[in-house]
């Protein structure tokens, strides 16, 4: 393989690296730097208030008795308002909407990486993402993806060309296809788009089993991709 090609597949190599490592995390090993600062903060503000209530009046009793029912009140509505905007690149360049209950694992993958987000729950023991990697634009795309799909399927796995569709108005050219991973088969749909002087290369990843509903899952957030410059 010459360094050219080598070169213009590195994004795709790039996004199932990331896959993978998502796929493979459960939920319990997501990061807890924000759970130690909470934990610490929580600490510091009950030797405070222990030291306070010592002194503090009756009133203020009741007033510290009825503010946990306030701070529930906001707890509750706080996820909901973070499950419903949209995506956005890191590069400021796009965004875009995901289901319902997926989120946002960025921090699980490397910094290049545009987005990368996936479903809260596994699906036949998988975890269902979509990820979303930058490079500099190539000049054939259609000539290139082929070629890329055979060097990443190898010899027991299969891949389909797509038809070309529009992602936010610009062309994007893709392909699906089979391959095992830790031992359990998933079916993989990238597309590939120029914007600007950036190839954006899109991977959804699901369990084989669940490919047809991942083909409907992948149209709707290609809907609402919107470009941003």
């Amino acid at each position: 393989m010459t360094r050219r090609h080598l070169a213009r597949t590195t994004p795709l190599a790039a996004a199932l690296l990331a896959t993978a490592l998502l796929a493979g995390c459960s939920g319990d090993d997501d990061p807890v730097v924000t759970t130690t600062d909470t934990s610490s903060a929580t600490e510091d503000a009950g030797d405070d208030e222990a030291q306070e209530t010592t002194e503090a009046p009756a009133d203020d009793a009741e007033e510290t008795t009825e503010a946990p029912a306030d701070e529930a009140e906001e707890t509750t509505e706080a996820p909901e308002e973070g499950a419903t905007g949209p995506v956005t690149s890191a590069d400021g360049a796009f965004t875009l909407t995901v289901p319902d209950g997926w989120t946002d694992v960025r921090s699980l993958v490397a910094e290049d990486v545009e987005v990368a987000v996936r479903a809260g729950e596994m699906s036949d023991d998988f975890f269902n993402n979509v990820v979303i990697t930058g490079e500099p634009a190539i000049d054939d795309i259609e000539g290139t993806i082929e070629a890329a799909a055979e060097d990443l399927v190898g010899d027991d796995g299969s891949y389909e060309l797509l038809d070309p569709i529009e992602i936010g108005g610009e062309e994007a050219f893709g392909y699906t296809l089979l391959r095992e991973q830790n031992g359990t088969e998933i079916a993989q749909t990238q597309r590939w788009v120029n914007h600007g002087d950036t190839l954006y290369v899109l991977t959804l990843s699901t369990a084989a089993s669940q490919q047809e509903e991942g083909e409907a899952l992948l149209t709707e957030i290609l809907d609402t991709w919107e470009w941003q410059d």
